[in-house]
């Protein structure tokens, strides 16, 4: 079952398309992520996608409702987003931040046992428990992430929408995040995600689309996507891409554009 759905949609500002054209369906169980240069208009269609941003074209339907008609709060009930870049300079705790995430289901009442139940077990996921009492700007860059991924995962919705959720993350905590997503994804719901890395990407994509340009350059499986001429084109450098050796999936290896120039002169000066 399709759980979002853009059709054709664009957005321009100040005279200039940062997204144009794009289709893309999320359909429940399954993840698709979103990779491409800066610019390429990752973060711009993800804004599309939750609601934050108009379209200028196209039309956007979210459980087959049209978004822009849609109530904040209803958009809320339906879909989670965790944003690139959340600054919080207030002392709310950890616990109070993650609290936050079932505000679209209190309607005005206090938290119940079962809400607390949510949110303490949205912080034992992204292991964030044992900070949940210290006040959100006494973190790290890396702990707050998760804090605010605790609080996607309290609004109990069942789409997410993540923007680069791993970039302020430890390799661990990097892949810890992408499970939960993929969790979510196998529990009947659906994952959307912006990533800069794309060889996490193929380790937990289902789907990968790759932006370029304001515009959906391609959309796959991770085999069908992560090819060394596509990816070269977009990202402006040579690219290879092999077979992971432990997991089923391609392996993407980039070098500098002097790379070969560079490797002839090592070969000379040694010789």
């Amino acid at each position: 079952m399709e759980l979002l759905v853009a059709h054709e949609i664009g957005y321009r500002t100040d005279g200039r398309w940062l997204v144009q054209s794009v289709s893309l369906s999320l359909s429940a169980g399954e993840v698709v992520i979103l990779v491409g240069p800066n610019g390429a208009g990752k973060s711009t269609l993800l804004s599309l996608l939750a609601g934050d941003l108009s379209p200028t074209t196209g039309e956007i339907w979210l459980e087959r409702h049209n978004l822009n008609r849609m109530s904040a709060l209803a958009q809320a009930q339906r879909r989670a987003v965790l944003r690139q870049q959340i600054i919080v300079t207030f002392p709310f705790t950890a616990l109070e931040v993650a609290l936050m995430g079932r505000a679209p289901h209190l309607r005005g009442q206090a938290e119940s046992k079962r809400d607390l139940a949510i949110v303490e077990e949205a912080l034992a996921q992204t292991e964030t428990t044992s900070f949940a009492t210290r006040p959100l700007p006494t973190l790290s860059g890396g702990e707050q992430a998760r804090v605010q991924m605790a609080r996607v995962l309290a609004q109990t919705t069942p789409i997410l929408l993540l923007d680069e959720p791993t970039a302020a993350l430890d390799l661990r905590h990097q892949h810890r995040i992408l499970q939960l997503a993929r969790r979510a994804a196998d529990q009947g719901g659906a994952a959307l995600i912006v990533l800069h890395d794309v060889n996490l990407a193929a380790l937990y994509a289902d789907r990968i689309g790759v932006m370029h340009q304001g515009r959906l350059h391609a959309i796959g499986s991770p085999w069908d996507v992560l090819r060394a001429d596509l990816l070269s084109d977009v990202y402006g450098v040579p690219i290879t891409v092999q077979p992971h050796p432990r997991a089923a999936t391609p392996l993407v290896l980039s070098l500098p554009e002097d790379h070969t120039r560079s490797a002839s002169t090592h070969v000379a000066k040694v010789r």
